[in-house]
Parts: C-alpha cells; sequence; structure tokens
C-alpha cells in the first residue's frame, strides 16, 4: 500500500509539483500570452518577476488575499466549495 500524503490543515493551499499554485498562476498565464503573440522569451521572464513580487505581496496576509479580494470585488464568481455564500447566517455540516 503507498502512502498518501494528507494535507495537516483543512487550509493548507493546493500545491502543482513543487509551488503553490498562486504563485505558478502568473509565470503560467504570462507563458501562454507569449505563445499567442510570439513572445515568450520576453514575457517568461517577466512571469518570474511578477511571481517574485507576488510572493513578496502575500508574506505576511492571509492565505488567498487575492481570490478573497476579487470575490468580494465580483470579479470571480465562484461556487466552489471554497467560497461559501457570505449572506447565510448559520453554517450546517
Amino acid at each position: 500500500m503507498e502512502h498518501v500524503p494528507f494535507p495537516e490543515t483543512a487550509d493548507e493551499p493546493p500545491y502543482l509539483l513543487l509551488w503553490r499554485v498562486d504563485d505558478v498562476a502568473m509565470p503560467l498565464l504570462c507563458v501562454c500570452i507569449g505563445m499567442l503573440l510570439g513572445r515568450v522569451i520576453v514575457l517568461a521572464p517577466i512571469g518570474l518577476v511578477a511571481m517574485f513580487f507576488y510572493r513578496r505581496f502575500r508574506d505576511g496576509r492571509p492565505e488567498f488575499i487575492v481570490l478573497h479580494a476579487l470575490y468580494w470585488s465580483g470579479v470571480f464568481p465562484s461556487r466552489g466549495l471554497g467560497f461559501i455564500n457570505p449572506y447565510i447566517r448559520t453554517l450546517l455540516p
């Protein structure tokens, strides 16, 4: 039987290989846009620099602060389990 790693807390962020998903999102987005525009060599380093500055922004703030800010501003209308309806009065299991 294989050992399956289990997150230590329910709030542990998801990982993609070695990096957190929100860290890898900006370089992947820049590489995809670079492929569409034919400028991968230019946009890949820009994505890495953006990831560095995003990490500095994220440190010292709550987890997924950017997703919550997008949710509350109405840009990111999620229907998943991670975002519950903020207007309900009681949360039942």
